[in-house]
């Protein structure tokens, strides 16, 4: 997987799978929706943060579906990621491979480091009257690795760097990893989420949430389940272990549900017990704290439950299997993952001028997030049609 959208390499040769491009692009989706309502809330950080008060209901709304967010659609990427690496690495020589996913994840990283988001900022910075040519130089003297969203394949390209390199010099190092049974399955899921939660308490004791490390701007406080998740898709690259990681509950829906009422219900039960969500140091984002131990293990099951619901209905649901229609067309998914951010912020500013404090924070983000979207495949659609761009993302 090359990014968000993998290209067709990575799949059987001839076929199409629909149902992977449709969560692609569902994931990319969330993405941009995650993006476009942070502005508009009390939790996380955005270069552009609205100087319009939200009610205290918008900014409930606004973080739970944040922390649900946050809690596995990159993780899955990930996932999707080690997957068809994995199968890449087998059809490929590992200089073809290295080449390729320099060219299509190592241009674009660059790319958006030096021209994308400092155009970003140059808006919001705009927005708040400040000084353009300030923004310009602070942000060249100060640059010491990758910025904004790109950390994602500044990571990825690291992995399938590493992954690469490890099958070739040990080619049977990864064979004891995956499963033979359904048995081993189940063993290695536990065992696996229950070393990831350790050491994601562990890690965060000392980089909690939200502060990211150069070069790649990655927050160590997550890495741990991205690890995990990369190395499980490695792990079911083959047809035998990737059917036991769907949804047996015959009702898909059922299964969603589910599992969003129980993240949802376990968050609110550690809210109203452990008190309320912070953004200061400490508390959840890591330390000695029940609160921190808490956040560390809801975090990784809700990977794993949200994480396997959403894969299981998408390669067993009849509205997923058939292709989706050309504005959110799969071909483009990268391209849009790689704009949205500039597509984000321009729109945060524009429609926050126009509504003021007439709209809640929530509503904002619904508008900003739906134009958004389309917005981001409509400039990644036009970008793919030029012949140097195209063949890269």
């Amino acid at each position: 997987m090359n990014g968000p959208d993998a290209p067709d390499a990575s799949k059987p040769a001839g076929t199409r799978t629909h149902s992977i491009d449709n969560l692609r692009t569902f994931l990319n989706i969330l993405v941009i929706l995650h993006h476009s309502a942070l502005a508009f809330s009390r939790v996380g950080t955005w270069p552009y943060m609205s100087p319009f008060p939200s009610s205290a209901f918008s900014n409930a709304a606004i973080t739970l579906f944040a922390l649900l967010n946050q809690t596995f659609f990159m993780g899955l990427l990930f996932f999707l990621a080690g997957h068809f690496s994995a199968i890449s690495v087998e059809r490929k020589t590992y200089r073809a491979f290295c080449v390729d996913k320099l060219k299509r994840l190592g241009i674009p990283t660059v790319g958006y480091t030096l021209i994308l988001h400092p155009m970003m900022l140059l808006l919001a910075d705009w927005a708040r009257n400040e000084s353009l040519w300030g923004t310009l130089t602070s942000y060249y003297a100060q640059l010491d690795g990758v910025s904004g969203t790109v950390w994602f394949t500044a990571t990825l390209l690291a992995f399938d760097l590493t992954y690469a390199t490890t099958r070739l010099f040990l080619p049977t190092s990864f064979t004891h990893l995956i499963p033979t049974t359904q048995a081993q399955y189940h063993t290695a899921t536990v065992l696996g989420f229950s070393i990831t939660t350790i050491v994601t308490f562990l890690v965060r004791l000392a980089y909690p949430t939200g502060r990211t490390m150069p070069p790649l701007s990655l927050q160590l406080g997550y890495a741990p389940q991205y690890v995990l998740a990369y190395i499980a898709g490695a792990g079911t690259s083959t047809p035998t272990t990737r059917q036991w990681i769907l949804t047996p509950n015959p009702n898909l829906h059922r299964a969603l549900v589910r599992a969003y009422a129980g993240a949802t219900f376990t968050l609110l039960l550690a809210f109203t017990t452990l008190g309320p969500w912070t953004l200061a140091e400490g508390g959840y984002h890591g330390g000695w704290s029940p609160a921190a131990l808490f956040y560390a293990i809801w975090n990784d099951a809700c990977f794993y439950f949200l994480g396997r619901a959403w894969y299981s209905y998408f390669l067993a649901s009849p509205h997923t299997k058939r292709k989706w229609g050309d504005k959110l067309q799969a071909r483009a998914s990268y391209g849009a993952f790689l704009v949205h951010s500039v597509v984000v912020v321009a729109l945060q500013i524009l429609v926050d001028r126009a509504a003021g404090a007439m709209l809640d924070g929530v509503f904002k983000a619904v508008i900003v997030g739906g134009l958004a979207v389309f917005g981001s495949w409509a400039v990644a659609s036009r970008l793919i049609r030029i012949r140097w761009v195209g063949s890269v993302i």
